[in-house]
């Protein structure tokens, strides 16, 4: 897949969220920076880097970050040019990747390197908190607006991930922590898939139970060469999934 493809999805879940204890995303530019988050891979994800390891493209979690941080910083430059507000929460998105989602998931990518890996990392997250700091004084929403489009932000990725990164039947059990609430509490939610190909979330955050989501990606045998995974991905025809979310 790639990264336009798994965002695309997480616009098609913030655009059918929400219902009697879900507020719906309706700041047009938290809705852009859900279809945008990753937008920095536009430039990335057409070269079709192998991993020589399997002889098919990096999985996410896998992808050297020379290749990543570029992603990183051009996403949020990306999104800054539609608003500062889409900016900061792009930033954080970018920021949390680094450190572990500000506390809302594992240790992120910084806790993985060492040595002048860890040491470009760190710069990359400095430069990103510093932006955010000039970003901050363009907006005009309060600091739990901001927390809360970030943390709606990181449950429609990390949902997406967990179809995107795994296939059906391997899937099982998911939680996502600290997604917001009217009432203004954070609560988990738990994904749980099902034999009948349906997934069971409760709480149930969207408007309809049964509702029926569909993404694109491509099956691919491994190959040789990464010269040969541009023409390799092209070759592999589109394939589209699509999972019935219910509330359990």
């Amino acid at each position: 897949m790639t990264m336009e493809q798994h965002t695309a999805f997480a616009d098609h879940l913030a655009g059918t969220f929400g219902n009697a204890e879900f507020a719906p995303i309706d700041n047009d530019a938290v809705r852009y920076v859900i279809a945008n988050h990753d937008a920095g891979w536009r430039k990335v994800d057409p070269d079709v880097h192998i991993n020589p390891a399997t002889g098919l493209p990096y999985h996410l979690a896998e992808t050297p970050f020379e290749f990543t941080s570029q992603t990183m910083r051009g996403s949020t430059d990306f999104n800054a040019q539609q608003s500062s507000l889409a900016g900061l929460i792009s930033s954080m998105h970018t920021a949390g990747l680094l450190n572990g989602r500000y506390g809302l998931a594992p240790p992120g990518i910084l806790a993985r390197f060492d040595g002048e890996k860890k040491i470009f990392a760190e710069g990359v997250l400095s430069d990103e908190l510093a932006r955010q700091e000039q970003l901050k004084q363009k907006i005009d929403v309060s600091e739990d607006v901001v927390w809360t489009a970030y943390k709606q932000l990181q449950f429609f990725d990390m949902l997406s991930l967990y179809f995107h990164s795994k296939t059906a039947g391997s899937r099982g059990t998911g939680t996502f922590p600290d997604v917001p609430t009217k009432s203004g509490k954070d609560v988990t939610v738990t994904i749980t898939e099902r034999d009948d190909d349906s997934y069971a979330l409760d709480p149930f955050p969207f408007a309809a139970s049964g509702t029926a989501f569909s993404f694109a990606g491509r099956w691919m045998e491994p190959i040789k060469g990464e010269a040969d995974g541009p023409a390799a991905f092209d070759a592999a025809a589109v394939s589209q999934q699509t999972v019935t979310l219910v509330s359990g």
